[in-house]
């Protein structure tokens, strides 16, 4: 085989389907199964998402309607599809969610945080600008205050430095 004949080497991509991956896998699911399984799925995605916009970074992009709609459309398919939501990724996370609040979900989970930065960042939403926010509030402090110099009496060691 001449120098020009190699063949470039073929990319080998890690499988979205390994061990690590939370989401729903090939065969996972029976054919009937299979989309009640992803709609379950989809709404924990979005009541996630949806919760850590609303409760930890201080904006809304959807409706308290369309969150309630989801919560309890959610909470009708658990409690029917019982083997089939404890089967899906943050089966622990919801056993037992009544759709009241989002407040107590796993909101610091690495996807969603990084989803609902995502979301906001679509939505043209500043999310730095919320949590400048919420730090001056519970400081309770307006500005940023320049820390004060000492005076030449306060000051230690060499006055040169």
């Amino acid at each position: 085989m001449g120098l020009f004949d190699a063949k470039p080497a073929q990319k080998v991509e890690k499988s979205r389907y390994d061990k690590n991956w939370k989401w729903i896998k090939p065969g996972q699911f029976t054919d009937e199964e299979l989309p009640h399984a992803s709609l379950i799925q989809q709404r924990r995605c979005q009541l996630l998402i949806h919760s850590r916009i609303y409760y930890v970074l201080d904006e809304n992009l959807i409706a308290d309607s369309q969150f309630d709609k989801w919560g309890k459309e959610l909470v009708e398919l658990q409690e029917k599809y019982p083997d089939i939501a404890s089967r899906i990724n943050y089966a622990e996370a919801f056993r037992g969610w009544d759709a009241s609040t989002g407040a107590f979900l796993p909101l610091e989970d690495e996807w969603v945080v990084r989803k609902a930065a995502q979301l906001l960042q679509y939505a043209g939403k500043d999310v730095r600008k919320n949590e400048y926010k919420k730090v001056q509030q519970s400081t309770g402090k307006q500005g940023i205050e320049k820390p004060k110099r000492k005076t030449t009496s306060q000051q230690r060691g060499n006055s040169l430095f």
